[in-house]
């Protein structure tokens, strides 16, 4: 039966707000971004979501609406807990903003769940489904997510996979948190760029000769440039890489030993120059853990590229509206639409 319903997703983060209209046939009809003015107050960034959410909605009514957003979310659809990308938005009733919006129903959860809610989704098409699938998404900052047999398990107020604020080195890179030695300060996009200008010193090589540059007022370095310095025999970047890659993998080790998945997909902005991190993680990881935590676990990129967290709130939800049968077809359509108009994001990350 075909579905002529349209779901929108919405993704708040650090450097923008990005949302989709996906329709019942799996086709994105619309898609709409905006930069986060995240310095500018809490008022700004929900001025910008509302306006992310109006021209998803020209096309007319839509069904649903899921949103995800770094920090923490209430059972009411409020942000609580750190969101540090975002000063102030602990407390912001973000469900009812967005009904607002959109005079539809709203369901707002954690970034990082959406994500892995998507990847699940999209492994669901012909039986395949991943049963425990663990997502770790890398892009201004560091989230995770854990879906169950098709169930975010998400904790208390969904603040369950923060993993981006595990400390992996105890008194090491200061985190925007406040705290030093997360694996966000190591890892993230942002923080790559930032070890790339810091250890330039001790490089000559075309990178390190970028990252100086930078100093001198020129533009700042980010991951993709580090990536793709790397892909070029880059000895600077690999020495970051070498840094970033063995955080990663020092948190991911623990999750296995907490969580026992049967997937560990790797996503976000950073992955889509840096796909040698899916391999070196999967190699590294389970170094971090005992040996039988590892064994039989898959690796994998994101088959949803560096949109997991919004084809993620928009199946979340179809999936108030629709039973998994159909969830899952749903998101079959999406994957098969994708591989036929590709995801084209060249935003730095």
């Amino acid at each position: 039966m075909s579905d002529h319903r349209s779901y929108l997703g919405l993704d708040i983060g650090g450097q923008s707000v990005r949302g989709i209209r996906l329709e019942g046939d799996g086709r994105v009809s619309r898609r709409a971004a905006v930069a986060t003015p995240a310095s500018s107050g809490v008022e700004a960034v929900l001025t910008v979501v509302s306006a992310v959410l109006a021209e998803l909605c020209e096309s007319g009514a839509v069904e649903a609406v899921g949103a995800g957003t770094p920090g923490g979310v209430d059972l009411s659809g409020r942000v609580v807990g750190e969101a540090a990308n975002i000063p102030g938005w602990p407390g912001v009733d973000l469900r009812s903003a967005i009904s607002r919006a959109t005079g539809a129903p709203a369901f707002v959860r954690n970034d990082g769940n959406l994500a892995a809610y998507a990847e699940w989704a999209a492994r669901g098409v012909g039986g395949e489904s991943a049963r425990a699938l663990l997502f770790v998404g890398l892009g201004t900052g560091i989230g995770g997510g854990y879906v169950e047999d098709g169930r975010i398990l998400g904790g208390v107020d969904d603040m369950a996979l923060e993993i981006g604020h595990v400390i992996v080195h105890p008194g090491g890179r200061m985190c925007a948190c406040g705290r030093a030695g997360c694996v966000e300060a190591y890892a993230s996009g942002p923080s790559i760029g930032r070890m790339a200008i810091e250890m330039a010193g001790g490089f000559d090589t075309p990178l390190a000769r970028l990252s100086r540059s930078s100093l001198g007022g020129g533009a700042a370095i980010n991951a993709r440039e580090v990536y793709d310095a790397l892909a070029k025999g880059d000895t600077l970047a690999a020495a970051v890489h070498a840094i970033a890659s063995d955080a990663l993998s020092r948190v991911v080790g623990q999750a296995l030993a907490f969580l026992a998945p049967d997937t560990v997909v790797l996503g976000g902005g950073v992955l889509a120059g840096a796909t040698s991190l899916v391999d070196d993680v999967s190699r590294l990881a389970p170094l971090y853990v005992y040996e039988a935590a590892s064994a039989g676990v898959s690796f994998e990129g994101a088959l949803l590229g560096s949109e997991s967290g919004l084809f993620g709130a928009a199946l979340y939800g179809a999936s108030t509206r629709l039973d998994r049968e159909g969830l899952l077809a749903l998101a079959g359509r999406a994957v098969e639409a994708l591989r036929v108009r590709p995801i084209r994001d060249g935003a730095a990350i």
